[in-house]
């Protein structure tokens, strides 16, 4: 059965109500209320008016809801689509759209996309169809019916005409693989706003392989500071970072930056137009690089509320923008000058949606409020209501790409990437959230501040050789050796006298939120970021930031970013949006001596030292951006962001606040190439403050079974793979992508055979799922209770408050039970039969016990 049994005899009535109130293809009235009903969404990201005239809403922390017409007009409350079968199991969604068979298209931030084709959903993944997990955007083509779906790892394009799938990435041309938006034009182009790479277009004809690209300056001036034109108004793009993308029914390109509007009748004239806060935002530039710039009034018609653009929907000779402060703006098409100003109901709220029904009504779609309406209709229209097929067929899942071809496009690609950039951006991972053990972190991990307030917790593998150093920088005459791996994080210069990095603990023991890194320390989940301080400080200041200093020695590591925005549906935390650039220091001198928690804080004091500091901080501005990525969007779910460094030294991120409420991160990992043999022991490679940890997740785990010769014979060539330096280059990285979807695709298909080998691959393409997951906890739980053997403090709930499986004595009483050989695991909570004597009988034997051997002693 199709639908839910419970929910039968509604769905009977629905079906009833809405085939007798007219018949398929009669044009009929239907009144709009002058409110709609209280949507159970509250924190929108998509809205939707399908052809039958109802209305559609998603968004996160809820469900897919649709408000159907009824007896012409619409009914009083919001249907909860997870009523029919198949529904997705996860409640963050993204967007939504409909393609021109009448299926609903909805974007999810973890899993794919949920097809509904008016009976049951179906879900779209890395299994059977996409090459990302997490869906940015949807578009629908005029022309030819296609449907663009914006993933994590490139675009896909669904081919209703030969119901088949193609996917575009940077090996196809792609700027980036996070495009931000996408749409088509009247003529069937399809277009891309990148969420860190500017706007690229491409036609039909060429198969979308052919694209034509434009960006802004990244930087506007010499020394990297301004990362935004000064001017209120000019020609091309004010950013490259973008936010939405429409193409209007008048062949018009809008596209909402971080900057501004940009707009444009093709892809090489374009024109923009900033925010009123443009103004602000050049004066508290850092050093040098601000500008005294006259404030504009609120009469400027041609400039915009705000620079940061959320949402464009055009409404016949009205363009509306909605942003993520300042409200909704209405635009004259025609002269691209402001008409209306609206904020009532929309203050510090984002606007990540705009409605806009037949009646000429126009509604915001609101990030926390629901819907507030920004124009009244004539509350009535007509509608002609299409007929329908009973049952729309679903797509056909994607046809599997041949391993050996993709390593073939691989190795031509290889053979030219002599050279390439010293790191580069590899790709997101949204489903590993916040298990990284076993992933991220082989060799060296910190948990950003969860020792607070001024100590993380931090993970070196077993084998890290230390490197003599002849002098020891402040130390004259000292000699000492040093780790070749090192992480550190700083707050930027944009700061006030007195500050400095914050470390926050947000929550402890947050064991049932799966973003939350797992820390093997004490065996939970606890909440805690690097912190910027970015809260108070304005929007229009241009940091503080976070600075990451990352050292490596020479060979290729992966380093991850981890970010999960904890609070992120209060009003003002909901505003984390960054940018991450990668820049490698040219220096060979380890900085560790210098740029640490001491250093930090001087420079936040600006005494002599500080002030040094601050003049050799100054420069990593200036040195080359070498890799960008973006990060939003990350409440629902946390989001891993994977660098690959082609060679040692030392990495510096800046994370840009880039207008937020702060910035934060909760980790960094770093994972160098090390033998096969060993990259998959029994025990986890990691000491904890000089303590073993205890015992690694593993694919091998989740299924039980054991690598053979021929799981190897493909994991360990495709794990070489992966750390070869000329396959680090953006399009290689994206090959590689697709190269171990490829084959996990295949392995999937004869699991029979071989279980564990499609364990191993999924385990790659970091793909996680309830088995994956299940397997994480368990192996934690293992290795905490192995742990707990071998380290008396592991035992004791006075050392270890929040640890689970402890008991209630102390240190020296635990060692004086394991002295007298007593069983401590009788007194935990899950012990299975009560002690022999109770927890204050047990106290009391002890202490005169140990009153008995400092007698003897005597």
């Amino acid at each position: 059965m199709l639908i839910k049994f419970k929910h039968f005899v509604g769905t009977f009535v629905l079906i009833f109500l809405l085939l007798g109130a007219w018949a398929a293809g009669k044009v009929v009235t239907v009144q709009i209320p002058e409110q709609l009903p209280e949507c159970p969404v509250r924190f929108i990201r998509g809205t939707l008016v399908a052809g039958d005239g109802s209305i559609w809403a998603v968004g996160e922390k809820e469900s897919i809801y649709r408000l159907q017409i009824g007896d012409r007009t619409y009914e009083k409350s919001w249907l909860n689509m997870d009523y029919y079968s198949g529904f997705p199991k996860g409640k963050n969604f993204t967007c939504i759209a409909e393609d021109r068979q009448g299926r609903i298209w909805a974007g999810t931030d973890d899993s794919g996309v949920a097809v509904f084709n008016g009976r049951e959903w179906k879900m779209y993944d890395r299994s059977n169809a996409l090459n990302g997990e997490h869906i940015y955007a949807l578009a629908i083509s005029p022309v030819s019916g296609e449907v663009a779906v914006a993933t994590s790892g490139g675009v896909s394009i669904y081919d209703p005409a030969g119901d088949s799938w193609k996917t575009l990435d940077r090996s196809t041309g792609l700027v980036e693989d996070q495009a931000a938006s996408a749409g088509f034009d009247t003529r069937g182009n399809l277009w891309l706003a990148y969420a860190c790479g500017g706007v690229s277009c491409s036609s039909r004809q060429s198969k979308y392989m052919q694209w034509k690209n434009v960006q802004a300056p990244w930087y506007w001036d010499n020394r990297q500071f301004a990362r935004q034109p000064y001017q209120p108004y000019g020609d091309g793009l004010p950013s490259n970072i973008c936010n939405v993308l429409t193409c209007t029914d008048k062949g018009q390109v809008l596209v909402g930056t971080c900057s501004g509007l940009a707009y444009s009748n093709g892809i090489s004239s374009w024109r923009y137009m900033r925010g009123r806060d443009y103004a602000q935002k050049n004066n508290h530039l850092y050093g040098s690089a601000a500008r005294k710039t006259a404030v504009p009034g609120e009469s400027n018609s041609r400039m915009l509320s705000e620079d940061f653009i959320s949402s464009i929907i055009q409404q016949g000779k009205e363009i509306f923008i909605g942003y993520r402060m300042q409200g909704v703006d209405v635009l004259d098409a025609e002269k691209m000058t402001v008409n209306q100003r609206i904020r009532k109901g929309l203050e510090n709220v984002d606007v990540p949606s705009l409605l806009a029904l037949q009646d000429g009504s126009v509604w915001a779609a609101t990030y926390g409020r629901g819907f507030v309406r920004l124009k009244k209709g004539t509350l009535a229209y007509k509608l002609d209501r299409e007929q329908m097929d009973n049952e729309v067929p679903f797509p056909r899942p994607a046809q599997m790409e041949e391993p050996s071809v993709v390593l073939r496009r691989l190795e031509r690609l290889g053979s030219d990437a002599h050279a390439g950039k010293n790191i580069v951006f590899r790709g997101e991972d949204w489903t590993t959230k916040g298990d990284w053990c076993g992933k991220y972190g082989h060799t060296r991990a910190t948990l950003c501040a969860t020792n607070a307030p001024m100590s993380n917790s931090e993970f070196k593998a077993k084998p890290i050789k230390f490197r003599t150093l002849s002098s020891v920088p402040g130390h004259p005459g000292y000699k000492g050796a040093l780790s070749p791996y090192w992480i550190q994080g700083l707050m930027g210069l944009n700061r006030k006298k007195g500050d400095a990095l914050r470390w926050w603990v947000h929550s402890i023991k947050e064991n049932d939120n799966r973003n939350v890194l797992f820390d093997p320390t004490d065996s939970v989940r606890t909440e805690a970021e690097w912190d910027d301080h970015g809260e108070v400080y304005p929007g229009f200041v241009d940091g503080p930031d976070i600075w990451v200093a990352v050292e490596v020695p020479e060979g290729v590591h992966e380093i991850a970013l981890y970010f999960y925005n904890p609070n992120g549906y209060l009003t003002n935390e909901s505003r984390r949006d960054y940018v991450v650039e990668a820049r490698r220091h040219p220096s060979t001198a380890p900085l560790v001596f210098q740029f640490n928690i001491e250093g930090d804080l001087a420079i936040g004091e600006q005494n002599n030292w500080g002030k040094e500091l601050a003049a050799s901080m100054e420069q990593w501005y200036s040195y080359p951006v070498e890799a960008r990525t973006r990060v939003s969007r990350f409440a629902g779910s946390g989001v891993y962001k994977r660098f690959m460094s082609r060679k040692g030294g030392i990495y510096l991120f800046r994370i840009c606040r880039n207008g937020s409420f702060n910035t934060i991160l909760n980790g960094v990992f770093v994972n160098e190439k090390i033998p096969w043999e060993i990259r998959m022991p029994e025990e986890l490679p990691y000491y904890v403050s000089g303590a073993l940890a205890g015992i690694v997740p593993t694919p091998e785990r989740v299924s039980g079974a054991t690598l053979g010769q021929r799981e190897k014979a493909v994991c360990k060539p495709l794990y070489e793979l992966q750390y070869t330096r000329k396959y680090l280059t953006p399009a290689a990285c994206s090959l590689q992508n697709r190269y171990i979807l490829s084959l996990w695709r295949q392995a999937r298909e004869s699991r029979a055979e071989g279980g564990c080998l499609a364990d191993c691959l999924q385990w790659e393409a970091r793909v996680s799922d309830d088995r994956v997951r299940a397997s994480f906890d368990e192996t934690m739980k293992r290795s905490w209770e192995q742990s707990q053997i071998y380290y008396i403090g592991n035992r004791s709930r006075d050392f270890m408050p929040n640890a689970p499986g402890t008991v209630p004595f102390s240190l020296s009483e635990l060692r004086l039970m394991a002295k007298l050989r007593i069983d401590w695991r009788q007194y935990r909570d899950d012990a299975k039969t009560p002690p022999e004597k109770t927890v204050q009988e047990m106290k009391e034997f002890l202490n005169k016990e140990l009153l008995k051997q400092q007698q003897s002693r005597k």
